[in-house]
């Protein structure tokens, strides 16, 4: 484990000396009341934050995640060289509060929709708070046991409730309590997961940060693990770059909330990447 912290920790010193313009979530139309924004970026790495990109905007996502562990060693180049799972996203703000996300990631030709809306806030100097949801359908088109893609079983939805703080400016929390409903699709009975998703991000400095996420599950079927990922985070005027380890391969929320394939306790973990990309029009 000690050798992946290093490798996380010269990959951030390597950043640190990038100047890019910082990201401001703005409104288009003026306002007499400011909304309160705590993180910089839409989401972690794999939970979503309260945030919201400003009506009429974009936000295009790619993200990989390498499918063999990196203590494979160097004759599997540290897991680059098993291949990984991909996911693409395009998402649009309707309004300040609502953004809608389509999104398809190549694990079981899983095809997800999403919807967050921004709730309320609570303006606080010392622990201000944004408390938004999110849900979602996912569609795996793949054919699994020769049964038809329209078949119920290949549909799975979720919910997830979106509490964020923020202390001194620096350090981001987040809570997610989720619901998964048909977690496991190759299961004859539908099963239900309810997890306890929890995140922190610290801002090093206005452009760069690390974070570190757990989605523990309390209650349902889970796959083997929890899932824990943790990284940082590069902000490079209009992207976000993320890069981590993690012990899930796995990209949309249907798949993600089911749990890990791999122990993390053990340094069974995986290297990945998110970037988005923010356009306003």
């Amino acid at each position: 484990m000690k050798k992946y912290v290093l490798i996380l920790l010269l990959i951030t010193l390597s950043f640190s000396t990038v100047d890019a313009q910082k990201i401001k979530w703005q409104k288009k139309e003026k306002s007499s009341e400011v909304d309160l924004y705590l993180f910089h970026s839409t989401q972690m790495v794999n939970f979503p934050t309260a945030e919201i990109i400003g009506k009429g905007g974009f936000e295009f996502e790619i993200s990989h995640r390498f499918r063999a562990p990196v203590n494979t060693g160097f004759e599997n180049f540290y897991g680059l060289d098993a291949g990984a799972n991909m996911r693409i996203a395009l998402g649009y703000a309707f309004t300040n509060d609502l953004m809608v996300t389509l999104a398809r990631s190549d694990v079981d030709k899983n095809f997800d929709m999403q919807a967050k809306y921004r709730l309320f806030e609570f303006k606080n100097d010392v622990l201000p708070a944004i408390v938004a949801m999110r849900g979602g359908i996912a569609w795996n088109t793949q054919e699994i046991f020769g049964r038809d893609r329209s078949d119920s079983k290949n549909f799975q939805y979720y919910f997830q409730l979106i509490l964020n703080t923020m202390y001194a400016n620096k350090l981001g929390i987040g809570v997610v309590p989720s619901y998964l409903y048909n977690s496991h699709i190759r299961c004859i009975d539908t099963e239900d997961t309810f997890t306890l998703g929890i995140y922190m991000q610290y801002y090093i400095g206005k452009l760069w940060g690390v974070f570190i996420e757990w989605n523990p599950t309390v209650t349902g079927w889970r796959q083997h693990y929890n899932s824990v990922t943790t990284g940082i985070e590069l902000e490079t005027g209009g992207h976000f770059f993320k890069l981590f380890l993690s012990n899930n391969t796995n990209l949309n929320p249907s798949q993600y909330l089911a749990g890990a394939d791999y122990k993390f306790s053990e340094g069974d973990l995986v290297f990945g990447f998110n970037i988005t990309r923010l356009l306003q029009f």
